[in-house]
C-alpha cells in the first residue's frame, strides 16, 4: 500500500486591473473530479477503512447465524428462518437486518454533507463529494434488495460491493507505485546530502589517512566482494550509492496483486459459481445435478461397509455414478470420500449417505407416474423421529409423504413397511393414510401405491468454483513474494568521502530497518571497510 499524497488546488493568482478573470468551465470540474477520484483510489487510508468494514462484516458473518444458499432462494424458507431466529435475537432481529443498509446510507449522507460544506466555502468540487452520493445510492439499494442484512452476509450487495472496492483500491495502489519502484531499481538518488549520514538510522562516520580516491577504490573493492552494485557522482565530494537484491521491491507489488488475484477469484467464485452441499439421490435415479443445462447424474449402486471390531463405525462407503449429458454418458466412477468425480469444472464429494425406499405410483388409468428409488433424507414433523420422504405426483397438485419405519420398537410401522400419506395440495387435506406392506399395492385416491424394496441413498457436495484457479495463483505469488523478502532483502547503502588535505572522511549511511539481520550485515560491512583502510582515527 502506498501513502497517500494530496496535491492542494492551486489558488486563483491576481488579475490584472483591466482583465477578467476566466470562470472554471465543464472540463476544469471534470479534470478535479478525476483527480479526487485518483486520490480517493490511491489513499492509503480509504483501504484501510474498507479492509476494516470487511473484517468487521467478516467477524459478523462469523458469530451470527447465517442462511444457507436453498432458504435464501426460497420466499417461505426465507421467512420460515427469520421467524426460526426471532426468539434468538429479539428485537435485534429487524436492526440486525436493516444495519448494514443502514449504516451505508448514514456515511454516505455524511460523506455528503461533508462534501458540500467544502464546495460551498471553496468551490472545490471534492472526492468527499462524489463518493457520498455513491455510498448513499448503495445503502439505498442495500436498505431495497438486501432483505437478510447481517444473517446473509458473505453473499450481501454491500460485502461484494466492498470486496471489489477493495480490489479497485489495491490495483489502483500498485499501479501507482510501480513507477517508484521502477525507478528506485534503475535509477536511484545516488548524492542524498551531508545531513542525511547524521540522521539516517545506521550511520558510521571514519577518517581515513589517504586520498579520497584511494579510499574510494578501497570501498569499491569492499562491495564488489559483497556482490553491491555500485554508482558513483563527484562534485568535489565523491558520492556512492551501492545496493544488493534492488529487484526485490517488486515482491511487495507482487503482494498487492495476489490479495487482488484472491479477492477477484472469491468474487467471480460466488457470482458464477454453483454450490450445493446436500445433492441427495437414490439407487436407481437419474436426476439432474444443477451445475449446467441437460446433465444428469444415475447413481448405480451405493455400497458401505463397516468395522468389525468398532460397532456403528463405517470403514468406507462409495457411491458408483454416471453422469449423462443430453442423455450421452460422459462420465463414470466410483466417488469416495477422499476420491471426488470431477466433470467440466465442477467436483462431487462423498459427503454421507442414508436409507431409502423404491416406490411405483400409478395413476387412475394405470400409467405409471412415478418410479424410483425415494431419499429418505427428511424427519417426520410429529416428534416420532421416523425418517420421511416427500413425492410431488408429476401432472397433479397431490403430495405424497413417505414414512420410514424406526426398528423393530415401532409398533406402528414395522421393518418391512412404510406408511405413506396422501395430501392434497390444493386445500392441504388428507385424501389417504396408509401403512403399505412391501411387494404389495395399495389404493390410495386416484392412485394405486407400491412400496417395491428398500434401498440406500447418497448424498454428495457439489461444487463448481470458477475463480479457484485465481486463489491459487494470488496465494502462490502471496507465498513466493514473502519468501523472497525475507530470504534476499534489500539492501540499500550510500557512502560520502570528503577530501582534508592529505586525509578524507567517508561517512556510511543505510536505511535498513533497525532489524536484527540488516543491523549485522551493515556493521560487518563497516567492520569490513575499517579493516581494509586501517585507519586508525575515528571521527
Amino acid at each position: 500500500m502506498t501513502h497517500e499524497v494530496r496535491t492542494p488546488p492551486l489558488r486563483p493568482t491576481a488579475v490584472a486591473p483591466g482583465q477578467t478573470a476566466a470562470s472554471a468551465g465543464l472540463m476544469d470540474y471534470v479534470d478535479a473530479g478525476l483527480e479526487g477520484l485518483w486520490h480517493l483510489l490511491t489513499s492509503m487510508r480509504v483501504a484501510m477503512v474498507l479492509m476494516m468494514v470487511l473484517a468487521l462484516l467478516s467477524l459478523a458473518g462469523s458469530l451470527i447465524i447465517q442462511i444457507t444458499a436453498d432458504q435464501a432462494g426460497d420466499s417461505a424458507m426465507r421467512a420460515e428462518f427469520l421467524s426460526m431466529i426471532q426468539p434468538r435475537y429479539g428485537g435485534w432481529t429487524n436492526v440486525m437486518v436493516a444495519g448494514p443498509g443502514a449504516v451505508t446510507l448514514i456515511a454516505g449522507i455524511a460523506m455528503l454533507a461533508y462534501g458540500l460544506h467544502r464546495f460551498s466555502k471553496r468551490g472545490e468540487l471534492t472526492w468527499e463529494l462524489g463518493t457520498g452520493v455513491a455510498v448513499a445510492a448503495l445503502g439505498v439499494l442495500v436498505l431495497a434488495t438486501d432483505t437478510l442484512g447481517l444473517f446473509n452476509v458473505f453473499n450481501s450487495l454491500l460485502f461484494r460491493v466492498l470486496v471489489a472496492g477493495l480490489v479497485i483500491s489495491l490495483v489502483a495502489c500498485t499501479a501507482h507505485r510501480i513507477p517508484g519502484v521502477w525507478r528506485t531499481a534503475t535509477k536511484p538518488r545516488v548524492d542524498v546530502g551531508a545531513s542525511f549520514f547524521e540522521h539516517a538510522p545506521q550511520h558510521e562516520s571514519v577518517v581515513v589517512h589517504a586520498t579520497a580516491d584511494e579510499t574510494l577504490a578501497t570501498v569499491r573493492t569492499i562491495f564488489r566482494n559483497r556482490h553491491y552494485r555500485i554508482l558513483t557522482q563527484s562534485d568535489g565530494t565523491v558520492h556512492l550509492y551501492a545496493d544488493r537484491f534492488r529487484f526485490v521491491a517488486f515482491a511487495s507489488l507482487a503482494g498487492h496483486i495476489s490479495l487482488v488475484l484472491i479477492l477477484a477469484g472469491a468474487i467471480i467464485g460466488t457470482t458464477f459459481g454453483y454450490r450445493n452441499p446436500s445433492f441427495v439421490i437414490a439407487e436407481g435415479s437419474t436426476i439432474p445435478t444443477g451445475t449446467e443445462s441437460g446433465l444428469a447424474m444415475k447413481l448405480v449402486t451405493f455400497t458401505d461397509t463397516w468395522y468389525t471390531t468398532v460397532a456403528d463405525v463405517p470403514s468406507d462407503y462409495a457411491s458408483k455414478v454416471e453422469l449423462y449429458k443430453d442423455g450421452a454418458l460422459v462420465a463414470a466412477q466410483t466417488i469416495r470420500v477422499n476420491d471426488p468425480l470431477t466433470y467440466n469444472g465442477a467436483t462431487y464429494y462423498q459427503k454421507a449417505y442414508g436409507q431409502a425406499v423404491v416406490m411405483t405410483v400409478k395413476d387412475a388409468q394405470g400409467n405409471v407416474v412415478y418410479s424410483q428409488g425415494l431419499p429418505l433424507d427428511q424427519t417426520a414433523g410429529d416428534g416420532s423421529g421416523r425418517d420421511a420422504g416427500t413425492i410431488q405426483i408429476p401432472g397433479a397438485s397431490d403430495v405424497l409423504y413417505v414414512f420410514g419405519t424406526t426398528g423393530t420398537s415401532d409398533t406402528t410401522i414395522q421393518p418391512g413397511q412404510v406408511r405413506a400419506v396422501l395430501v392434497s395440495a390444493a386445500n392441504n387435506s388428507t385424501i389417504a393414510d396408509q401403512v403399505i406392506n412391501q411387494g404389495k399395492a395399495q389404493t390410495m385416491g386416484n392412485y394405486t401405491v407400491t412400496f417395491d424394496r428398500e434401498s440406500q441413498y447418497t448424498l454428495l457436495s457439489i461444487n463448481r468454483d470458477p475463480g479457484q484457479i485465481l486463489i491459487w495463483l494470488g496465494a502462490l505469488l502471496l507465498f513466493g513474494g514473502f519468501t523472497l523478502i525475507f530470504l534476499l532483502p534489500q539492501r540499500r547503502v550510500w557512502a560520502r568521502i570528503s577530501s582534508r588535505g592529505a586525509t578524507s572522511v567517508l561517512s556510511v549511511a543505510s536505511l535498513g530497518r533497525r532489524d536484527a539481520a540488516l543491523g549485522t550485515d551493515f556493521d560487518d560491512l563497516v567492520t569490513d571497510i575499517r579493516a581494509a583502510l586501517q585507519t586508525p582515527a575515528q571521527g
